[in-house]
């Protein structure tokens, strides 16, 4: 029996042969893509990234607290020249104090992630890409969860399409977490999950309370991003009642609690620092506010309070005038967040919060969902195939670019949509 035959057999539990066929065929085309990709690149399993990730994983296999700098010095101090040897000036590992900024860097969840990577891979940052791969296959059926739960089925032309265009050939993933390799795909995928479980139609029984709450911290602990959806979970609560908090609750403490018990309190104090970090200084890589020129020379700080204001007030208006629903607020937040006040991220980034937001169209309109990431898809290829092919123009350049067009399109489409009538009452229009 093959691995397509067996996996077949196991959906046919849950879905149509039509929604099977989709599935299937789609994990087949993002496989066969990731992995040609990967073997045309393979000089970026060297970047800092994926060497930084295998390097959290080494420290915590080895018995070291990532989060604590005064945990085991010498160990440290071992495992740092190794991945140092033969590297003169390497931004990762050129100090102690370097070294331990990168390893903790990430949250629990992404920690215990690389760990259990690195324990597979046993050193080879090739072996670390193709388990890249399950990100992206986790972020396609993720997608796929949330646009049933808010279309009640997949079985159309336009939601496959998109969906496809969305997390299978969109060239943003694939080349910020593919070609260049990252992880934050599962992030991404996490809270697709957690969204289509909140949204989930039915009767609200223990099972689902306990993996809402699961999956919804985990995508707390894995990026913090999950942090936006806690309006939704709080609709919900008020909808269903206090036996669904509580186990929601008691299941969400799971992960917090084995955090806290695996490396103590000091990985809060790592992450408060680092996001002070992100939040003060001038941009860098591809925050879209690098394009203004002589930043230095205006009050960048107000300016960006500002841009930020403006657009939460947009979302604000938006959600009081019924014109948006609670997930695409939701989503907006993130997306501001992300994009605009966290101001030195690269493009791996800030798509966790673009996917969700073009993903969360879906409960808009059928059309604006297809048009929108259909869009991504054309503008974002001809841009890196002009841009950084022809042009040689720099990827993060490149990238702010594509970016600062996103929000553009982003908050017009919003304002400006036409909902569905073929959605009427299949979808939770208001969690109140």
């Amino acid at each position: 029996m093959t691995l397509m035959s067996k996996m077949d057999a196991l959906l046919a539990t849950w879905l149509p042969m039509t929604e099977r066929k989709f599935l299937l065929v789609g994990l087949a085309a993002l496989v066969v893509i990731r992995l040609a990709v990967i073997f045309a690149t393979p000089r970026t399993a060297d970047f800092n990234d994926p060497r930084i990730y295998q390097g959290v994983g080494q420290t915590v296999l080895a018995g070291v607290n990532p989060y604590d700098y005064a945990d085991q010095p010498a160990l440290r101090a071992k495992l740092r020249a190794q991945m140092a040897s033969g590297r003169a000036d390497d931004e990762f590992t050129r100090t102690q104090a370097s070294w331990d900024y990168y390893v903790s860097g990430n949250l629990p969840a992404s920690t215990a992630l690389y760990a259990a990577f690195e324990a597979i891979a046993h050193g080879s940052r090739f072996v670390w890409r193709l388990l890249f791969i399950l990100g992206d296959a986790a972020l396609f059926l993720a997608a796929f969860a949330l646009v049933r739960t808010l279309h009640g089925r997949v079985d159309s032309g336009a939601d496959q399409a998109a969906l496809i265009c969305l997390a299978v050939i969109n060239p943003v993933l694939i080349v910020s977490g593919c070609a260049i390799p990252e992880d934050k795909q599962f992030q991404t995928a996490l809270m697709l999950w957690a969204s289509a479980l909140l949204l989930a139609r039915g009767p609200s029984t223990v099972k689902r309370a306990a993996g809402v709450g699961l999956v919804l911290s985990l995508s707390v602990m894995f990026k913090l991003l999950g942090v936006f959806l806690l309006p939704l979970w709080v609709a919900d609560v008020r909808k269903v009642g206090r036996r669904f908090a509580l186990w929601s609750v008691l299941a969400g403490l799971v992960p917090v609690a084995l955090s806290f018990a695996f490396f103590g309190h000091y990985f809060v104090n790592a992450m408060l620092a680092r996001g002070v970090s992100n939040s003060v200084d001038y941009p860098e890589h591809a925050s879209p506010w690098v394009l203004l020129p002589n930043i230095e020379s205006v009050p960048y700080l107000p300016l960006r309070i500002a841009v930020e204001a403006a657009f939460c007030g947009v979302l604000v208006a938006l959600l009081w005038r019924r014109r948006i629903d609670l997930l695409n607020f939701c989503a907006g937040l993130c997306v501001a967040f992300t994009c605009i006040w966290l101001d030195r991220g690269a493009m791996n980034r800030m798509n966790m919060a673009i996917i969700l937001a073009v993903a969360s169209l879906a409960a808009l309109s059928r059309t604006l969902f297809l048009r929108f990431c259909v869009a991504m898809v054309l503008i974002s290829a001809a841009a890196y195939l002009l841009g950084v092919g022809l042009l040689k123009v720099r990827l993060e350049l490149i990238d702010a670019v594509l970016i600062s067009l996103f929000l553009v399109a982003y908050l017009i489409c919003l304002a400006r949509y036409r909902r569905d009538q073929s959605l009427a009452g299949t979808i939770p229009w208001s969690r109140e």
